[in-house]
């Protein structure tokens, strides 16, 4: 068998092609103009609100005045973008996994030159208003939910 043969067996379909290309040039249009056809839905379904509120985890730190502050995950490196997720799922988490956590987080505090005594996670439920393009938040309710130390040898 050449190798001209073997290429055209493994050419895709010319009707294939086509089925293709019109399914991405329909999904990107869908994207491009936010229209909602089916079954290109659900562009939006993560974006719009759910309710008017939500309940999420969150970590502060604590200084050595004893002041609490918000972890600003936008400060800190790369690594820790995806740390919110991770607190989502703190209540589930082992013992050590949760004292990884906040010896994680009080680790980049303190990388970032923050001083950090202590790390505290709360449980905060918000009211979600849409301002336009924003979604403003007030909060509700707060629960301390675990505080924790580095640990130390």
């Amino acid at each position: 068998m050449s190798t001209d043969t073997k290429a055209a067996e493994l050419a895709p379909n010319p009707v294939t092609i086509g089925v293709v290309l019109v399914l991405l040039t329909l999904l990107l249009l869908a994207g491009l103009g936010t229209k909602e056809w089916w079954p290109f839905t659900g562009w939006r379904l993560y974006s719009n609100m759910k309710g008017p509120t939500s309940g999420s985890y969150f970590a502060y730190r604590v200084d050595p005045s004893g002041e609490e502050h918000a972890v600003d995950y936008h400060d800190l490196p790369y690594a820790y973008a995806r740390a919110p997720y991770i607190l989502e799922k703190f209540p589930k988490l082992s013992a050590a996994e949760r004292g990884g956590v906040c010896d994680a987080l009080a680790h980049g505090e303190r990388e970032a030159g923050r001083p950090v005594e202590e790390i505290l996670i709360y449980w905060e439920r918000r009211r979600v208003v849409p301002v336009g393009t924003k979604r403003h938040t007030k909060l509700l309710e707060r629960e301390l939910y675990a505080t924790c130390g580095e640990e130390r040898s």
